[in-house]
């Protein structure tokens, strides 16, 4: 029998273990409010190697300490996988040996955060991480998203920095065009598949914002919102790498970067879909919207 079907396994309080992963993330983050909101009676664990002092559901996962695994999978039926600063060798190394562990500790479904080109640009981390994951025996559901919104103030990217500092949208895009995505629309849909995985099982989702912009458009829209100006400067994977590694960014997190950012530069990240439409039954979040709700966070120099 695959990991994915039959009943769901129980803890001893009777009820399916769900075990979340990067907390701090962009939806790992919004999915743990939505749980507390909307299913706070299910038992779940926060994997994290960095303490959570205020959550009696925080268990330390580290997935480069491997002796940390069997606490953090014990019992769980359901996973979602979210790997921070993804690279190659990190994919290689720490998450596809994770998802063989988990499914060899019982669990049966797991919800994975990827990215559009991972089913064909075999240089992304994710397409070794979906090929693992099929080849695993658990049932699936992957999570392909655009471009997220929150990444214009996240501090891993330091956009957010270049915004306020420079007046700079400090991305090696070119030309390119591509979506923008919240990341609370994410984290709704990703809910929905541990909650109810028959509803997704097996199931690629590609989840996009509801238009196409390229990034002199988000400057504009940033200016508008933050009432300053802001322009796209369109700097080379080079320069993009050099300022990010003067600022101690890894080199996985901005290879990575880089090779999103070269998708869109060459047209790889621009479809439309309707999926958080079907879905969620409603529009998604537009990035003028964003903006404006969002516009403190500049301000006020609120990274997350």
């Amino acid at each position: 029998m695959r990991g994915g079907q039959g009943g769901a396994r129980r803890d001893r309080g009777g009820s399916a273990v769900l075990l979340i992963t990067g907390p701090s993330g962009n939806v790992g983050s919004e999915l743990i409010a939505l749980l507390e909101e909307r299913h706070s009676h299910l038992p779940r664990r926060i994997g994290s190697r960095h303490p959570l002092p205020d959550r009696a559901d925080h268990v330390h996962l580290d997935f480069a300490d491997r002796s940390t695994w069997s606490s953090a999978l014990s019992d769980v039926d359901a996973l979602f996988l979210l790997f921070p600063l993804p690279g190659n060798k990190a994919a290689r190394e720490r998450i596809i040996p994770f998802v063989k562990a988990a499914a060899r500790a019982g669990c049966r479904h797991v919800v994975y955060i990827s990215v559009f080109g991972a089913d064909r640009l075999a240089f992304l981390p994710h397409f070794k991480v979906e090929q693992a994951i099929r080849a695993s025996g658990m049932s699936w559901t992957v999570l392909r998203c655009s471009f997220f919104m929150q990444n214009l103030h996240r501090v891993v990217s330091t956009h957010g920095v270049d915004i306020v500092e420079r007046g700079e949208l400090f991305i090696p895009a070119g030309y390119g065009r591509t979506t923008f995505l919240d990341a609370r629309d994410a984290s709704a849909v990703a809910l929905d598949a541990l909650v109810h995985p028959d509803r997704h099982r097996d199931v690629v989702h590609h989840l996009t914002g509801g238009q196409t912009l390229d990034m002199h458009e988000v400057a504009a829209m940033l200016s508008t919102a933050l009432d300053r100006r802001v322009h796209y400067t369109r700097p080379s994977s080079i320069r993009f790498a050099a300022r990010l590694r003067r600022r101690g960014v890894g080199w996985d997190t901005i290879g990575f970067m880089a090779a999103v950012y070269t998708a869109t530069r060459f047209g790889l990240n621009q479809p439309i879909t309707d999926d958080v439409q079907q879905l969620l039954g409603r529009k998604p979040m537009s990035l003028r919207r964003f903006l404006d709700d969002s516009a403190w966070r500049w301000r006020e120099r609120r990274w997350t």
